[in-house]
């Protein structure tokens, strides 16, 4: 074989190479081995939710904000579907749905939330119902902060009150 021609197939070689990793790239294949948490299973999503206005049924509140982590950045929209501060003094008990679209992934999530009103927080429970990981197991919790001083959150029905938080989802929990 001539030199030319080993040359030849070594470019060919390297572009191809190159192609094919663009193209993973642009498909989202390399998203998944870039997740830092990829390794362990565990996605990990960090969120700011504010309350926005009151919600029609069976919605009682609607909730808006930002995410980041596993997901990329991007928006939390939510809706509580039941609010119960009835049973034990000082807890609230939460039904809600949590909307994460971040830039990289986006799902649903149905959640049972406990918040301890005199600590200011919250331990999160659910499923993932729709998109992403459909079917894992969620689990978090979140911190209430007040006075929050986000633009958004001081024109919300709640005043300047947010809530920052973090979702761990197992991967492997969707299988």
């Amino acid at each position: 074989m001539s030199r030319n021609r080993s040359i030849g197939l070594i470019v060919l070689g390297i572009v191809l190479v190159a192609g094919f990793a663009i193209l993973a790239s642009s498909l989202g294949w390399l998203t998944a081995f870039a997740d830092s948490s990829a390794a362990n299973g565990t996605v990990n999503v960090i969120f700011t939710k504010w309350i926005t206005s009151p919600g029609a049924a069976p919605v009682q509140v609607n909730m808006e904000g930002v995410v980041s982590g596993d997901v990329g950045g991007g928006k939390f929209v939510g809706e509580v579907l039941k609010l119960d501060n009835s049973t034990t003094p000082g807890i609230t008990n939460i039904h809600a749905l949590y909307h994460i679209n971040g830039g990289t992934h986006q799902f649903t999530a149905d959640l049972q939330v406990t918040q301890d009103d005199k600590k200011g927080t919250a331990v999160i429970k659910g499923v993932v119902t729709e998109g992403w990981l459909k079917g894992a197991q969620v689990q978090g919790g979140y911190q209430v902060i007040a006075p929050c001083g986000i633009t958004n959150a001081q024109t919300g029905v709640a005043g300047d009150v947010c809530f920052q938080g973090t979702l761990h989802i197992q991967q492997d929990s969707s299988r």
